[in-house]
């Protein structure tokens, strides 16, 4: 598409300039809302990396979500992790956290 594109403000797909609803969430799309594509960039603005987002849940359980903006489930999914791990032990912590992992990504997956 190149200099005749922007992306769409809700989902970040590229869209034809002139576009007046996005073809792929079906937003309204405003002049002002649509932020142009230069010719040295092909990413989508804002966008997170899912897979990112998913293994930052090793580090800390929940930061995954904390990457993509969703903090009262990255909270949520970091007590519910440390207390399955704690009353249920190590094996249902693990998958408890294995969960959250796969969690953070299939909704980092819908937001990006």
């Amino acid at each position: 598409m190149g200099e005749n594109s922007s992306f769409c403000n809700e989902c970040g797909v590229e869209i034809p300039k002139d576009a007046k609803f996005c073809q792929e969430c079906g937003n309204e799309i405003k002049e002002s809302k649509n932020i142009e594509l230069d010719s040295k960039s092909k990413q989508k603005p804002g966008k997170k990396n899912p897979v990112e987002a998913a293994l930052l849940n090793i580090i800390i359980a929940g930061l995954g979500f904390v990457y993509i903006g969703e903090y009262a489930k990255g909270l949520l999914s970091f007590i519910a992790v440390f207390t399955v791990g704690y009353f249920l032990g190590l094996i249902w912590g693990i998958i408890a956290l294995i969960v959250v992992i796969l969690w953070t990504y299939d909704e980092a997956k819908k937001i990006y």
